[in-house]
């Protein structure tokens, strides 16, 4: 028998037998068989001569369905035999080709057991376990049947395992050492929706390159000598999507790679049946840590103990991105390492839990504590968890998080309160940045409800267009002449008082009050660049976009579709960033700006300076303008260094040719220090402050 093949699929756990009058091993040498029968010289048994008195009663209903013509496979479920002081964990298969051809098949599926135990998932472990048993004979009777085995002592094994998988649907897939299709089954072409037997190939390519598998992931199968499996989701139309269990194994003979097999099963039912299974047992299907509900009832029992201990809430920060930039499945991966870095952090002293799509979080008793409180034991965690993370693709990844922190009894007496008071210590963490953690205080209570009164107030005033766009002159600071102007959203409430923009975008763009105020902003402009042509007025104006807008490309469809509707000339647009917005998104804003100045559309870096990559971003993206921040202009009579960092940035954008507007000018002095380093325009209160646009045109009229 070519070992080399059996080990490809894993078949030496496996004992074959042949039924005829009676039944012979295929497969004697397996180690455990003796355990449970007894062989004569020929390999051959009775049916009634098994030692296990499950078998005896299984061989009984074989013995049934092998009486029949019909095409049927049944199969016994695992079972437990416990023989010379050891547990064997065994399936038997009793296989009807219907042709004549009786098989019996008995595994050795102690790995599988081991993680049914675990998962509570017996079904997924059964068909996954059925699923290898066929793959295993599809693979041998291809097989020998078309390359490799010549041998004479081989050619017995052809028909039994032939037939035994005729009818069997699990996917088979051999490739040659070049990955060109030596076989495959129909099986396969379905799962891959192959018309033609060579299509194959290049179905598994894709497949690979749609759940972004590294280039290196096969080499390195080779070098190791393994086969990896593991279950991948695949899309490959918009019409057809599946879960797939996945065998990948290089067939290495003296040395030398000889073909790659490919074993495919459809498990989606699988997985839908193992998340419903997991959930009701209270765990995560991904993590396999234990999810929302079984937290609840963790933390509701620790109440009800009075035991003290401290909730830590984790959001990671933007997980959205990570899933649009490298893929889902890269995603699940970051999520299955983050969970067991949290683990690996906690240990025994503390009870995690996936209670969200991208939140964690950990109970521990206080007098785990180890004199830290959960503050400084937070920073820690912080610590372990935002190291840099490997994806399968390939792409390292630094991972932001937010922790809210609450304890018991100090801030909640009951579970409901205690759950609510870490999430509003998270909601303010995540309004004041990434990476920041902070426990639950009475201020903090506060400092929600009036965020919360914000968004709702904010949200109203979008919806009934209660927020109005103000202009504030740009100016020639060579001829003295308004050229251009900035877009400003205004909030006027109900009281006649106005709220400070520094205050309202800063809350939308921490919700989703981003898009719809977005949305409005686009639209706005382009009402006033309507007013603007039809005063006769040539003025570029600009709007600002927010980092969570630019990520979206529905942004670029926005701004075009009003631009065509309107018939607006894109060159009286344009878009100012600041440089924070290209911190975590490089590429996406990369291709936004692109399709914006294909449209002739001006780009600006608002606020420039005031980053950490500032001259990256002026070699990597199409940038036509730089605002210089109002903190280096403020101070400009008397800072020599903020005098320098402007004669500087001066000079670099004269290099690349591109305009520079210095922001926040409110003075004489400062207008003179820029004419005089030749700096082209200016913006600010020595010049004009933001007015409605009806104002603007009187005032250029």
């Amino acid at each position: 028998m070519d070992i080399h093949l059996l080990n490809a699929l894993g078949i030496t756990d496996c004992a074959i037998f042949r039924s005829t009058t009676s039944l012979q091993c295929l497969t004697p040498d397996v180690s455990w068989l003796h355990k449970i029968v007894s062989l004569d010289d020929d390999d051959k048994i009775k049916p009634d001569a098994f030692s296990s008195i499950f078998l005896n009663d299984f061989m009984t209903d074989a013995n049934d369905i092998w009486q029949n013509d019909s095409v049927f496979t049944l199969s016994s479920g695992f079972w437990t035999e416990e023989v010379e002081n050891e547990s064997l964990h065994l399936e038997a298969l009793a296989i009807n080709s219907g042709k004549g051809e009786h098989f019996l098949v008995i595994k050795n599926v102690e790995s599988q057991y081991e993680e049914k135990q675990k998962t509570l998932q017996a079904a997924r472990e059964l068909l996954l376990s059925h699923h290898e048993i066929v793959g295993q004979h599809e693979y041998i009777r291809q097989r020998l049947d078309k390359t490799l085995l010549k041998n004479k002592n081989y050619e017995k094994l052809v028909p039994p395992i032939k037939q035994a998988i005729h009818h069997l649907d699990t996917g088979v897939v051999i490739l040659d050492k070049d990955r060109e299709t030596v076989l495959d089954n129909k099986s396969a072409r379905q799962l891959l929706s192959c018309s033609r037997s060579n299509d194959s190939a290049n179905r598994l390519k894709h497949l690979l390159e749609d759940v972004s598998v590294p280039d290196t992931f096969l080499p390195t199968l080779i070098e190791k000598r393994s086969a990896w499996q593991g279950e991948l989701y695949w899309q490959p139309t918009e019409n057809y999507e599946v879960w797939l269990q996945v065998t990948i194994h290089p067939v290495i003979h003296d040395n030398e790679l000889t073909h790659w097999v490919y074993l495919l099963t459809d498990i989606s039912h699988i997985r839908n049946k193992e998340e419903s299974v997991l959930s009701a047992t209270g765990m995560d299907s991904l993590t396999k840590i234990a999810n929302r509900n079984f937290f609840n009832s963790y933390v509701q029992k620790l109440v009800q103990e009075e035991v003290n201990f401290a909730l830590f809430i984790i959001d990671i920060r933007e997980f959205k991105k990570i899933n649009e930039k490298l893929g889902y499945h890269s995603g699940d991966e970051i999520l299955k390492s983050f969970a067991s870095r949290l683990q690996g952090f906690v240990g025994n002293s503390g009870f995690i839990a996936r209670i969200g799509s991208n939140e964690f979080s950990i109970v521990k008793r206080t007098d785990t504590f180890s004199g830290v409180n959960p503050l400084d034991y937070a920073q820690d965690m912080k610590k372990k968890l935002v190291n840099t993370y490997t994806s399968l693709h390939g792409t390292e990844s630094n991972l932001g998080i937010n922790i809210g922190i609450a304890c018991y009894p100090e801030h909640g007496e009951q579970a409901n309160v205690l759950l609510r008071h870490a999430d509003i210590a998270l909601q303010i963490a995540k309004f004041q940045g990434k990476n920041v953690i902070l426990e639950y205080s009475d201020m903090l209570h506060r400092q929600h409800q009036s965020m919360s009164e914000l968004e709702s107030k904010l949200r109203t005033a979008i919806e009934n267009d209660q927020l109005a766009l103000f202009l504030q002159p740009i100016v020639d600071l060579q001829t003295g002449k308004i050229v251009k102007c900035e877009a400003l959203a205004r909030w006027k409430t109900e009281d006649g008082s106005y709220i400070p923009p520094d205050v309202f975008i800063p809350l939308a763009e921490r919700t989703e009050l981003i898009f719809p105020f977005g949305e409005w902003l686009v639209e706005e402009a382009c009402n006033a660049i309507d007013k603007l042509t039809e005063a006769n007025l040539d003025i570029r104006l600009a709007i600002n976009i927010s980092g969570r807008q630019v990520t979206d490309l529905v942004l670029l469809h926005q701004i075009q579709s009003s631009l065509k509707r309107r018939a607006i000339d894109p060159r009286h647009l344009s878009i100012e960033l600041t440089e924070s917005v290209f911190i975590d998104s490089l590429d996406t804003v990369s291709v936004l700006l692109n399709e914006l100045r294909s449209m002739g559309i001006t780009i600006s870096i608002d606020d420039f300076g005031t980053g950490f990559s500032s001259l990256v971003y002026l070699k990597k993206l199409p940038i036509d303008e730089l605002k210089i921040d109002r903190s280096f202009v403020s101070d400009l009579e008397e800072n020599t260094d903020d005098q320098a960092i402007i004669q500087a940035i001066l000079g670099l954008a004269k290099n690349l040719n591109i305009s520079i507007i210095a922001e926040g000018v409110e003075t004489q002095e400062q207008q003179t220090f820029l004419v005089d380093n030749a700096c082209t325009y200016a913006q600010g209160y020595y010049f004009d402050k933001p007015m409605s646009i009806r104002d603007f045109v009187e005032k250029l009229r």
